[in-house]
C-alpha cells in the first residue's frame, strides 16, 4: 500500500522524527542524584610518605582531580556545567580512571579547547 503525503505532512513527520531521535539520545537528561561527596581513607606509615604526601598535595591544591571529583567539583571548571560534570563521571564509571588530561576530550560534549582551557586547574591521581 503506497501512502501519498503533502509537503505540510511530511513536513511535521520529519519534525516529529527528529524530537523522537534527539530526546532519546540527549546527554543531558541524568535523572539520579550524584552524592556531593566521597569519603577517603588514608593511612600513612612512614614519615617519608607523609613528606611526600604533603609535598603532593601542596602542588595539586585547589586543582580538581578527574578521578575523585564530584559534580560540584568539577562544575567549578570553566565551561563544565551540571550535564558535562555528569558525563565525565559516567565515562569514569564505565571506562575505569583517567589516565592523563587529554584522555577527558573523549567525554562526550567535551572538546580540545575546553580541555586546554581547564588544563592548568586539574590533576590526575
Amino acid at each position: 500500500m503506497i501512502m501519498k503525503m503533502d509537503k505540510k505532512m511530511l513536513s511535521g513527520f520529519m519534525a516529529s522524527l527528529c524530537l523522537a531521535l534527539g530526546l532519546g539520545l540527549s546527554p543531558f537528561s541524568y535523572a539520579e542524584e550524584t552524592p556531593t561527596s566521597t569519603p577517603s581513607v588514608s593511612i600513612e606509615t612512614h614519615s617519608f610518605v607523609a613528606s611526600d604526601a604533603k609535598e603532593n598535595k601542596a602542588s595539586t591544591e585547589g586543582k580538581v582531580n578527574l578521578n575523585t571529583a564530584t559534580v560540584d567539583e568539577l562544575m567549578g571548571l570553566k565551561g563544565i556545567g551540571k550535564a558535562k560534570a555528569q558525563a565525565i563521571i559516567d565515562y569514569r564509571e564505565q571506562l575505569g580512571r583517567f589516565t592523563s588530561i587529554d584522555e577527558l576530550e573523549k567525554v562526550f560534549g567535551i572538546g580540545m579547547k575546553l580541555v586546554e582551557q581547564n588544563r592548568d586547574f586539574i590533576v590526575i591521581n
